[in-house]
């Protein structure tokens, strides 16, 4: 195994990510296992910074939403964006260097929160983190438009545009959550555009940058329709921003921003269907089988339901009952663990072909794959019971003139839900055992897997 320091290419530095996504992930299912081990073992625990559910629950997000996202998208961007433009990609170096800046400050923010949690963001949303983050994702996007619009071929797969996609609302997100929350109303709408541009949107996109990718070139099969990759596009990218605000219905928000946010939402099934219709038929046409793409298949069908969860929380009798409850983290666990599914797949492929040696898909990477799979279709279902339970009990306390949010009314709450809290710690342990298991299969298949021919990237003019 040898990894260069300075990486001359785009294959050497896939190499330098192949390594640091599993430990991301290792570290974000740690910190997840932590927060949901203290939520069901408070009592046994002191009470000091670390040890504190809203501190673990914001390091849990700053890993899974920032830290692994930045990984996923460094992967996916140093290999698949010039394979998808079929070039190589100028201004390599400062490529390299910004693709690093994009893990490190999301590290960089962990880090200063776990050791300054009182004074790091004194400044607020306008914090030197934010602006540091801010600087290195512009490089990015300024890098990518250079590399789109040096292309010299007649047509562009599908992967680049996505990826382009991703890194231009990561950029916009870092924006909406600089902006300062003036008045309380500015709490609602700032927090549903973040997340609507990060996750809905960002995070998609990455996702379906690498699926495009997996279910064409390794196994030898032809897209079925770019139109249908194009309508699955512009259908996300115009729909996505605007359907977290739904969730805030009855909130100080204007109305007409949750009605189109609504409807905006159903119309979601568009682009979906362009995808799940897109990837059925080029997998019917694939002349080849791989191994590594075993992950690829559940990520679509966890990805679709999350997006059909997402469309179901529209209709206005359920909306009162799951916009203020666990149900709203469903989505985001939803499309982070699509995300997650398709970025082993990506890293396996990669493996023999950046590293020249094969893995073995011995009992421990099925282990693995069934881990996955089950972990995370157990984080849906689970957290979508935490939320119809929670929400139908306060909607009924509240219609009968009883608020359940405070004594013997929150005690019958709890008494439905309490199991369930429980039951994501017992998954999150699930998921921390896999990814470690996932960073041993990594690590043994570079180290000790037999030779195979290394991928040269040779690319031509069409």
């Amino acid at each position: 195994m040898k990894i260069k320091l300075f990486p001359k290419n785009e294959q050497e530095l896939s190499k330098l990510f192949v390594l640091i996504f599993p430990l991301t992930l290792l570290l974000s299912f740690t910190i997840s296992f932590f927060k949901n081990a203290y939520f069901t073992f408070a009592n046994l625990l002191p009470t000091n910074a670390i040890f504190n559910y809203g501190f673990l629950d914001r390091l849990d997000t700053q890993a899974s939403l920032g830290l692994v996202f930045g990984a996923s998208l460094s992967l996916s961007f140093s290999y698949l964006f010039s394979k998808s433009l079929g070039r190589t990609m100028i201004l390599f170096p400062l490529v390299f260097l910004t693709l690093l800046g994009v893990v490190g400050t999301e590290f960089l923010d962990i880090l200063v929160y776990f050791f300054f949690e009182n004074t790091a963001y004194d400044l607020g949303n306008s914090s030197l983190i934010i602006l540091l983050k801010i600087l290195v994702v512009f490089g990015l996007f300024g890098l990518a438009s250079l590399n789109l619009l040096a292309k010299k071929e007649s047509s562009i797969f599908a992967s680049a545009q996505f990826l382009y996609g991703a890194v231009v609302f990561y950029l916009v997100s870092l924006f909406v959550v600089r902006t300062q929350l003036n008045i309380f109303s500015d709490i609602f709408l700032i927090n549903a555009l973040y997340t609507s541009t990060h996750i809905y949107v960002g995070i998609t996109f990455i996702y379906l940058a690498i699926i495009h990718f997996l279910m064409t070139r390794p196994l030898e099969a032809v897209l079925f329709n770019k139109t249908l990759s194009s309508i699955t596009f512009w259908g996300f990218l115009f729909l996505m921003p605007w359907t977290n605000f739904k969730y805030y219905y009855g909130s100080l928000l204007p109305n007409w921003i949750e009605n189109i946010s609504i409807y905006l939402s159903i119309s979601l099934i568009v682009p979906l269907l362009a995808f799940l219709v897109n990837f059925i038929k080029t997998i019917q046409s694939k002349e080849t089988d791989n191994k590594s793409l075993e992950l690829v298949s559940f990520s679509v069908i966890l990805f679709s339901i999350t997006t059909i969860f997402h469309m179901i929380s529209s209709f206005e009798n359920l909306l009162p009952i799951l916009g203020i409850t666990n149900f709203v983290n469903v989505i985001s666990y939803g499309y982070v663990g699509s995300l997650v599914l398709a970025t082993i797949s990506l890293s396996y492929y990669l493996i023999p072909k950046l590293f020249g040696r094969e893995v073995a898909y011995s009992r421990l990477e099925n282990i693995i794959f069934t881990g996955f799979k089950f972990s995370y279709l157990l984080i849906l279902i689970n957290n979508a019971l935490i939320g119809i339970n929670s929400g139908y009990s306060w909607n009924a306390g509240a219609n009968a003139g009883n608020p359940t949010i405070y004594g013997e009314g929150f005690g019958i709450v709890w008494n439905l839900v309490s199991f369930n809290f429980s039951f994501n710690t017992f998954t999150s342990l699930i998921l921390l055992s896999t990814g470690f298991l996932y960073l041993i299969s990594v690590l043994r298949a570079i180290s000790s897997g037999e030779v195979t021919t290394v991928e040269e990237m040779v690319f031509k003019n069409e």
